[in-house]
């Protein structure tokens, strides 16, 4: 009797594996081989609490569509994690085609998403690796290190308790901080020229203008970027090709502003403040005409 239940429960068992093949493998593999269990990730101190049209915080990271792709990034980058696991949701059938779409270093979409968090929560390079069951792995190295954060945040706090006061409006401490950044640095006009391994400076980020006393449109637009997070100011930041510059939600509307183009090169060296570029609205900005400012409107909404 034994011999025979024995067979009958092994031919029901083959039976079943015929048919429900895939079934039965991805249960395996959901269950055993690849628990899909996501972590929620945890806010650390720079993490932003609001979202923006292009891309919003979310709890879900089995993601469904190219979106919620995006917003699954953005989250992660904005709590500032290092390593994050998440796993495409069961009826996106081009997830992987995607994630390699959005990964591609042609394309410009995980900089742009960098944009929209906080300077110390960008990353200064991104590996993402995927399986064909539908499990990424997201591997990040911060654009800024400890020591870093904790030079640049010192300065940043002696110089704000120094040069503002809570009799100023929002609009006259971004006014007073543009000022003393262009007044309090130059731009750096051998970068480009110089080998990675030459740099002497940290321009590119706001190491250079607020510690080194020189910067790149990317050190001047996060060292701006680090005051409007102190005054709990809405921005981020729009990037063209070769550009990048604040934007920043003041006053009830979202305005352009560009510490780089307000503080011209000379011919003879001598530090000028200009204001072309500030607090101006999208309208203004394109009537410029200057062509570093060409941005795609389809990745910066408010900025439409």
């Amino acid at each position: 009797m034994k011999k025979v239940f024995a067979f009958l429960f092994l031919t029901t068992l083959l039976i079943l594996t015929l048919c429900y093949k895939e079934n039965i493998t991805n249960y395996v593999i959901d269950n055993f081989i690849y628990k899909k269990e996501c972590s929620i990730p945890t806010p650390n101190e720079y993490t932003r609490n609001y979202d923006f049209e292009f891309v919003q915080r979310t709890n879900n990271f089995y993601p469904n569509s190219k979106q919620e792709l995006y917003n699954v990034f953005y989250t992660i980058l904005n709590n500032g994690e290092t390593n994050f696991t998440f796993y495409c949701g069961e009826e996106y059938k081009d997830c992987v085609k995607d994630i390699e779409e959005i990964t591609d270093p042609e394309n410009e979409i995980l900089s742009i998403i960098n944009n929209y968090v906080h300077p110390y929560n960008s990353y200064n390079s991104i590996s993402v690796n995927m399986n064909n069951f539908g499990r990424i792995t997201v591997d990040i190295t911060k654009l800024y290190n400890n020591y870093e954060i904790t030079l640049i945040n010192k300065q940043v706090d002696t110089i704000y308790n120094k040069i503002i006061n809570n009799t100023m409006t929002d609009e006259q401490k971004i006014k007073t901080i543009h000022n003393y950044i262009i007044n309090n640095s130059v731009y750096d006009k051998n970068w480009v020229n110089t080998a990675t391994e030459d740099r002497k400076y940290k321009s590119n980020t706001a190491y250079g203008p607020l510690i080194q006393k020189i910067g790149l449109c990317g050190g001047y637009t996060d060292a701006m970027e680090l005051f409007l997070e102190k005054m709990n100011i809405k921005s981020y930041k729009i990037s063209s090709e070769n550009h990048i510059w604040n934007y920043i939600y003041i006053n009830n509307s979202w305005k352009h502003l560009d510490l780089t183009w307000d503080d011209p090169v000379t011919n003879t060296g001598k530090n000028i403040l200009q204001f072309d570029y500030y607090l101006i609205d999208t309208k203004t900005l394109e009537n410029k005409k200057d062509n570093e400012h060409i941005y795609n409107k389809n990745l910066f909404l408010e900025a439409k």
